[in-house]
């Protein structure tokens, strides 16, 4: 279908209203099929098997993007985390992967939990465009291949948007924290308490959560100190694959 252009030429007024319904009508039918394939590419989903076992299941295109960030990357499995009573598997999270829009464009991403060849990882893999992902590492710690008890699982939990109070290094006294998207807690590992794990401007931003009230000290009360955290780097998301 051909639609009219506008200018250089002299329409009547009953021309241009049917050129603008013409050019809204493709728009319209434009934003409908990204709509379409948006609710039919295939997507991440964790089930639990008639057995009784807790199953992650990725599309193609996030086990491309964790190909290329890492070939030699193997995600961590139920077998390897026996004995956590307290934890409730669900479609949303297992202890070693999480699925959540974290960076609120709509689509399903994963956190995943697992190990290259000389490290523990914790990888996120962010949708990119209609149909593409990034993986990057947000949380590394080292292990002795030789030494299977050098090795120290994290517990990945799916964290609702809300308010969550976090540890400030600049402040004496923690603060509150607005989350407008899915987050993912971390415990585990040789991490000093819970950290979560925040998409904000296309980075994945650790914060540690806290236990104590959020706001400065009241008058008269004497300060809190300044919490000794080992210090985490954001990790951007362009360091990752493209």
């Amino acid at each position: 279908m051909v639609v009219p252009r506008l200018e250089n030429m002299r329409l009547s007024i009953p021309q241009i209203a049917v050129a603008v319904c013409l050019t809204s009508g493709m728009a319209s039918r434009t934003v409908q099929a990204q709509r379409r394939d948006l609710r039919e590419e295939p997507r991440p989903a964790i089930y639990r098997s008639p057995n009784g076992i807790w199953l992650l299941d990725l599309p193609p295109a996030m086990e491309d993007a964790l190909d290329r960030y890492n070939r030699d990357f193997e995600p961590w499995t139920q077998q390897d985390y026996r004995g956590l009573p307290d934890y409730e598997p669900s479609p949303r999270q297992v202890p070693w992967a999480v699925i959540g829009d974290f960076n609120g464009d709509g689509r399903a991403d994963l956190a995943i939990a697992g190990r290259t060849d000389r490290d523990v990882v914790v990888v996120f893999v962010l949708s990119s465009g209609r149909s593409k992902y990034r993986a990057f590492d947000a949380d590394r710690e080292p292990y002795d291949p030789d030494d299977r008890l050098s090795i120290r699982l994290p517990q990945l939990t799916y964290m609702y948007p809300g308010r969550y109070v976090v540890a400030d290094p600049r402040l004496d006294y923690p603060r509150q924290l607005v989350v407008d998207q899915p987050a993912v807690q971390v415990t585990g590992g040789r991490r000093q308490g819970a950290v979560i794990y925040v998409v904000e401007n296309n980075a994945v931003v650790p914060y540690y959560l806290s236990d104590r009230t959020a706001g400065p000290p009241t008058t008269g009360q004497r300060p809190g100190t300044r919490p000794q955290l080992p210090p985490i780097r954001p990790t951007k998301g362009n360091s990752g694959n493209p």
